[in-house]
């Protein structure tokens, strides 16, 4: 039996890193045979679990029984891989937007964390119809489906009876909720992922004896990378390859293998795929090119594969990638096109250009960053960005990590977990194909949707990404990064022996949103280790300074290693006798002569970097000190408000939704008020601004308009404008600081409503200009009304657009004018929307 064209199936990854399809069963004798082939798996305890008394058989009507609708009185999932049902779960509707929820679970397959995605997805499915809780009658003894429902992160209440537990769960989404499914999200795709980075053998299919053959290439750069497992060439005709016993196919290949590196032509590659599944193999990388890149029958070649691959529970990298390295010592391993075996370090690297990726690489080994691991995404077929910071995050090897990237598969996902990645592991991104020439010459090749750079630009500003406009960049806060100083504000000293530098430094400053902290320290031409040696530890213990520049220009005879020493001593005297988090960071523009030109001062166990120019010093502290500064905010949480019934308001949407497509003026009045959202109900708001004129003085009010845009990539964006607006309109703002994308954190609102009031406060000439103190009320009564409204609008899938038209803010208070409310909803939202 194979999965059906046309059903929805969505990719889930079990606990220990298994890949499954978990899809909508239907009436179809297919689905009822899958159904009944696992009944008939399991056992007589399970079947008494399930059904609550002894069952001997199951008939193909019970089954039939078990099939919903799928649509708003219930819906049937089955997880399936390798042509197996491995659970199945379904719910049926009951009264008051209550639903029964009930699973079976393969025996071989318990603790695999099967039933808790099942609860997941169905669970979304549901509140999409308006079913607000699940219920489940489960026998005392059954504790693992207990612990799925207890451990669900849903608000669980529950009442016993002698033999049975009975548990309901509201299915609204909590910070717990949200929490506890990233989590085990997290877990399952890194150990999904772990052969691509450790693994104990490796298949290298398409390895050759030319030695001009990216197969020859392959096999040598694993060889000379001292890689730390077993590497076992496959070649039809070749007995042996570099001195390796090679094999005429990986079914003759006497070891289980963990990583299959493809690298043949794309007309054979799904045969070789699924030849590796067939031998049990669960990561492949496909180094081929031809695929999606080049042509529709590449992109059906592509999707060939990753259905083979899925379908066998693995996880698949590329194709059209250039390969991956792991740099620890345990694994030492460079399955890449690179000649380079990059030095060790904390960087972590991913590329969706593979040629880039080699340039990446010989650059960092040039410049002497060390590298934790590099991936070449190619085509991510399956194997995305997002997948990779996932591994990433709770990574040992791994402080920091760099992406290039051409294009978002998933901006939703990937700004949930660079939130939480962030504060702990610095971002670096550079997001190229900005621009319509950019996105032309892509190697997406219009294979995904290209984002708006605005609204990439606000996604790395809310979630704290440290974004730089090229692959120097990169490395350059890399380095410094990798220093682990960081500075508490943005006030710089400048530490020189020649003023041109020093001009040049402070320009930049100022242009990058530095303070320079004057007088300039010039030391002049005479005695210069012992001038930097000597003023250093003054300029750096100054309690008026957060950072330091220090340049230096030899000028005539110079012992230029003499006052590297210097600096380096006079910086560890400091670092000496202070705790690492007040160490200040140092960085250096030294134009030293000769070829070989050091890259830093080693300070005890710290590198402090050297920067050929003034300007990339100060481009990369500004990066790394606006990173520090979010660092020390918390980005927030997604609070739940005292009082929000939840169950009301959604029974109320689905009301108003079943009436017509749009809800404005006073037809939103009860929702609103359920939201706690207070209106206008005189229906007239005094402008604020010929209020000032009139009185030559400071207004209290102030009037702004609130939308809800629907972006195809990014989701739901809350922009917040200054004055009043029409009816909702898909163009937004052009400053990102005005948007942001749902749901919102209690610190994206707020920094929302203060730049929102202090742009109209600057916009306003008759104002004298005013503290972030004076805007500190008015911003939290609106930061409220902003929550309130990203909560409606995260738990309402029918939504596509919203406008408040006019919102007054007076003093603290804020009051919305009802006769400018104005939903609009998804036209094919009236049956629920899309399935899990």
């Amino acid at each position: 039996m194979r999965l059906r064209e046309g059903i929805a199936m969505t990719r889930i990854i079990l606990r220990d890193g298994r890949v499954a399809t978990m899809v909508v069963a239907t009436q179809s004798e297919d689905d009822v045979a899958r159904i009944r082939s696992l009944y008939e798996r399991v056992s007589r305890d399970s079947l008494y679990a399930r059904f609550m008394h002894v069952v001997k058989h199951v008939s193909d009507a019970m089954i039939r029984g078990m099939i919903a609708d799928g649509g708003a009185q219930g819906i049937t999932l089955l997880c399936i891989a390798r042509e197996e049902t491995l659970a199945m779960g379904h719910y049926m509707r009951g009264e008051d937007a209550m639903a029964e929820v009930a699973f079976l679970v393969d025996d071989q397959l318990r603790n695999m964390g099967l039933g808790t995605l099942l609860l997941e997805h169905l669970a979304e499915h549901a509140w999409r119809h308006g079913i607000t809780r699940f219920e489940a009658h489960v026998l005392r003894e059954n504790t693992a489906m207990q612990h799925v429902f207890r451990q669900s992160g849903y608000a669980v209440k529950s009442d016993a009876t002698f033999t049975t537990i009975r548990f309901e769960l509201p299915l609204a989404l909590t910070e717990q909720s949200r929490h506890l499914r990233e989590s085990r999200e997290k877990a399952a795709t890194a150990r999904s992922l772990a052969p691509f980075f450790r693994p104990r053998a490796i298949a290298l299919i398409g390895a050759s004896r030319n030695p001009v053959r990216l197969g020859h290439l392959l096999l040598r750069h694993i060889l000379l990378s001292a890689y730390q497992g077993a590497v076992f060439p496959v070649n039809p005709t070749a007995y042996a390859i570099s001195g390796v016993r090679a094999y005429q196919d990986v079914a003759e290949i006497p070891d289980p293998i963990d990583l299959a590196v493809i690298v043949v032509p794309a007309k054979q590659a799904s045969t070789v795929v699924a030849s590796c599944v067939q031998a049990g193999i669960r990561a492949i990388m496909v180094a081929s090119s031809g695929f999606a890149e080049a042509d529709a029958q590449g992109a059906a070649r592509q999707e060939e594969m990753v259905a083979l691959v899925r379908g066998a529970g693995g996880r698949l990298l590329g194709p059209n990638g250039m390969g991956v390295v792991n740099t620890d010592c345990d694994v030492s391993l460079n399955a890449s096109f690179s000649p380079v075996m990059p030095k060790r370090g904390a960087l972590a690297i991913a590329s969706h250009s593979g040629a880039l990726g080699v340039a990446i690489l010989e650059y960092a080994t040039r410049i002497g960053v060390g590298i934790a691991s590099f991936v070449s995404l190619g085509n991510r077929a399956d194997v995305s960005g997002n997948d990779l910071l996932q591994y990433w995050e709770d990574d040992p090897e791994t402080e920091m990590v760099a992406l290039y990237l051409e294009s978002f598969g998933n901006p939703r996902k990937f700004s949930r977990i660079v939130r939480r990645m962030a504060p702990n592991k610095p971002i670096l991104v550079v997001k190229s194909a900005r621009t319509a020439a950019g996105v032309a010459l892509s190697d997406t090749r219009q294979t995904t949707q290209i984002a708006s750079d605005l609204l990439v630009d606000a996604l790395f500003r809310q979630t704290g990404i440290i974004r730089v406009d090229t692959l120097q960049d990169i490395f350059d806060v890399a380095a410094l990064l990798s220093t682990k100083r960081m500075p508490r504000g943005r006030r710089v000293a400048i530490v020189t022996n020649t003023a041109g530098g020093a001009v040049i430094a402070a320009d930049t400053l100022t242009r990058e949103g530095l303070q320079f902290v004057g007088p300039l320290v010039n030391l002049g031409f005479e005695e210069l280790a012992n001038s930097y040696r000597d003023v250093l530890p003054h300029v750096l213990r100054d309690p008026a300074v957060d950072a330091v520049i220090v340049i230096f220009t030899p000028v005539g005879v110079v012992d230029e290693g003499a006052v590297l020493r210097a600096i380096g001593e006079a910086v560890n005297e400091v670092y000496a006798d202070s705790a690492q988090d007040e160490q200040k960071p140092v960085v250096a523009n030294l134009l030293m002569m000769g070829e070989e030109k050091p890259r830093a001062i080693a300070v005890g166990g710290v590198a402090i970097p050297i920067y050929p120019f003034p300007e990339q010093a100060v481009r990369a502290l500004s990066k790394v000190a606006e990173y520090a500064f979010r660092k020390a905010e918390s980005r927030g949480s997604i609070p739940e408000f005292e009082g929000w019934d939840h169950a009301a308001i959604r029974a109320e949407m689905i009301a108003c939704k079943s009436r017509a497509d749009r809800l404005c003026g006073e037809s939103a009045r009860t929702l609103m008020n359920l939201c706690g959202v207070d209106l206008d109900d005189q229906g007239q708001t005094p402008n604020a601004m010929q209020s000032v004129a009139a009185e030559g003085g400071r207004s209290d009010e102030n009037v702004f308009s609130l939308r809800v845009v629907s972006d195809p990539l990014f989701g739901l964006l809350l922009t917040l404008n200054d004055g009043e607006d029409g009816s909702p309109s898909d163009v937004l703002p052009r400053d990102p600081d005005a948007l942001r994308i749902t749901p919102l954190t209690d610190v994206d609102a707020r920094e929302l409503a203060l730049h929102a009031l202090k742009l109209r406060a600057l916009q306003s000439a008759a104002l004298a200009p005013a503290g972030v103190d004076e805007f500190l009320p008015p911003a939290r009564s609106l930061s409220e009304l902003l929550l309130r409204i990203s909560t409606l609008v995260d738990e309402s899938p029918e939504i596509s657009a919203l406008t408040l038209g006019c919102i007054t803010v007076r003093g603290d208070h804020v009051f919305v004018q009802a006769n400018r409310i104005c939903f609009l909803f998804h036209p094919d939202a009236r049956s629920g929307g899309e399935t899990s």
